[in-house]
């Protein structure tokens, strides 16, 4: 590591200004910033595996994995500047252990190592598991507020004209029910994410006797890739990520249009807390739901996230390519944390709601007198909505004061 050039034997110049600030040096940030704790716990538990399995001496792995957890203990800062002499993140932080140990003792890092690394595993599962635990926690708010507003009448709209009569809360429940099935769809997403690709080299394995199980259990994988070309060439679970909270994105910006009419004068049917409400510097009169704008916002970001995902595959051969290891995960990281920030604005904003009641009953009690007749007649027994159209005498059973086929409980399902 004392050499002013890394990696470079075949190359007799330097990496160039250009080439450093525009490709080496942004890459060099975003793994520092994201990257930093991924890469010590893999430091640390390939060096233990190492040791573990005789391919180092104990003497010489204890004082590596003594610099490992120096450096994790002096945080990303100890790494210092960018510096293109050692061009990639990775050769600074063997810097670090380089100045602490010496050479010969921190290259053991290397021996049999995968590059590239499950940094993108180990990052995004961390972050799928923080977005999980925030949806079923809105979910939850969610049957709390339907079980509240259970009998809080209503209309509902079909092609955004009134149609039946319903409730709140069965409107509540059925937006619970989508986003269940969106948060199992991010549980898939990290089950395919939490698989350890470490000990298969560049593509074809190592001839060290290494423990792959080891490793992945010490990393708390489920399990690890078995083929070696799968570990490094797929990144199908970065795609499987992105989708999954796009598709997440798309049921909240549903519920925020919804919710973004009815709060208009207009409709006036709910009113958000002014902790959450934007003012107007020329109307003051004015209280705007810049909230529910902002979340629909971003679900075209995570649209669009998941399409440069998506494209930057597209034409990739199957093999260890920066398309793959750096250039596919950026924009998904964005979108899983852009996720992240509108639940919680969303969980926030809704708690904070004020329901008008009175005016959601003089809607639904303004519905078309067939509409109204129809609803009387169902809740009375009496005639279904098919005997009205047909003229049969038929009765159904009584009309729906449900959520989602029963009543909510405040308990979430997750």
């Amino acid at each position: 590591m004392s050499k002013e050039t890394i990696s470079r034997e075949r190359l007799e110049a330097p990496p160039g200004t250009i080439y450093a600030e525009t490709i080496l040096e942004p890459s060099h940030l975003f793994m520092l910033e994201h990257y930093f704790s991924p890469l010590a716990s893999t430091n640390k538990a390939w060096t233990v595996m190492l040791v573990e399995t005789g391919i180092v001496a104990e003497d010489r792995g204890a004082p590596l994995l003594d610099a490992i957890l120096d450096l994790e203990a002096a945080g990303p800062e100890a790494i210092g500047d960018f510096d293109p002499r050692y061009e990639y993140f990775y050769s600074h932080v063997e810097r670090f252990l380089t100045e602490r140990i010496g050479e010969e003792i921190a290259g053991e890092i290397n021996i049999a190592r995968t590059r590239p690394e499950p940094l993108t595993r180990l990052l995004l599962r961390s972050r799928l598991l923080d977005l999980c635990d925030a949806l079923a926690g809105f979910c939850g708010n969610l049957l709390t507020l339907a079980e509240r507003e259970a009998d809080t009448v209503m209309p509902q709209w079909t092609h955004f004209q009134p149609a039946q009569i319903s409730t709140l809360g069965h409107y509540l429940v059925g937006i619970e029910n989508l986003l269940a099935r969106d948060f199992h769809r991010l549980r898939a997403a990290y089950r395919t994410t939490n698989r350890c690709t470490l000990g298969c080299g560049a593509l074809a394995g190592t001839s060290y006797p290494i423990d792959r199980q080891l490793v992945s259990d010490l990393l708390g994988f489920d399990g690890f890739q078995e083929n070696t070309i799968d570990c490094v060439a797929a990144a199908d679970y970065v795609l499987e990520t992105a989708t999954a909270t796009a598709g997440l994105m798309v049921s909240l910006s549903r519920l925020c249009q919804d919710l973004w009419i009815w709060h208009t004068e207009e409709f006036g049917l709910i009113e958000l807390g002014d902790e959450y409400a934007g003012s107007s510097s020329m109307m003051p009169q004015k209280k705007n739901a810049y909230v529910f704008e902002f979340v629909r916002a971003r679900a075209a970001h995570a649209i669009g996230d998941a399409a440069a995902a998506l494209g930057t595959l597209r034409a990739a051969n199957f093999q260890d390519l920066k398309d793959v290891e750096e250039e596919v995960v950026t924009p998904v990281v964005r979108s899983v944390d852009e996720a992240a920030r509108a639940l919680r604005l969303l969980d926030g904003s809704i708690r904070s709601m004020r329901i008008n009641r009175e005016l959601m009953l003089e809607r639904a009690a303004g519905a078309s007198p067939r509409q109204r007749s129809s609803s009387r007649l169902s809740t009375d027994g009496a005639a279904s909505p098919i005997a009205l159209r047909t003229g049969s005498s038929q009765t159904s059973c009584s009309a729906p004061r449900v959520l989602g086929g029963t009543r909510a409980t405040s308990t979430s399902r997750f």
